[in-house]
């Protein structure tokens, strides 16, 4: 299946004459998908008739692991940008019945003042 990609996207170059990019997934001798890139341009000669073509195939295992471990990060990240405003839920909630308590205590003290001068 692999194969007959890799043919067809040369064959398409070679006879149209364009650059191709492709995605193809062949195996190894053990049986372990490769996922690689083609990228394929038409070979012309003097004249600018198409006489072959000329490809690079990329081996893409390493770029995708280092894309599934930034996925991986950016979920850590999340969880923990999570966990963070959470945490500062509580405390700010936390600080601001401190605030109220504070002012209530000032109060009850010059209500306190008040009723002894009174």
């Amino acid at each position: 299946e692999e194969t007959r990609e890799f043919l067809a996207a040369l064959r398409e170059v070679v006879e149209r004459g364009v650059t191709r990019n492709a995605r193809l997934n062949p195996r190894s001798a053990s049986n372990e998908v490769i996922p690689t890139t083609l990228n394929a341009s038409a070979l012309r000669d003097t004249d600018g008739k198409v006489i072959g073509a000329i490809g690079i195939l990329r081996d893409m295992r390493a770029y995708e692991k280092v894309v599934r471990d930034l996925q991986q990060s950016k979920a850590e990240l999340q969880e923990k940008i999570l966990d963070l405003e959470k945490f500062e839920e509580v405390v700010v909630g936390r600080e601001l019945k401190m605030i109220a308590l504070e002012k209530e205590i000032e109060q009850l003290k010059h209500e306190q003042g008040r009723k002894h001068r009174g």
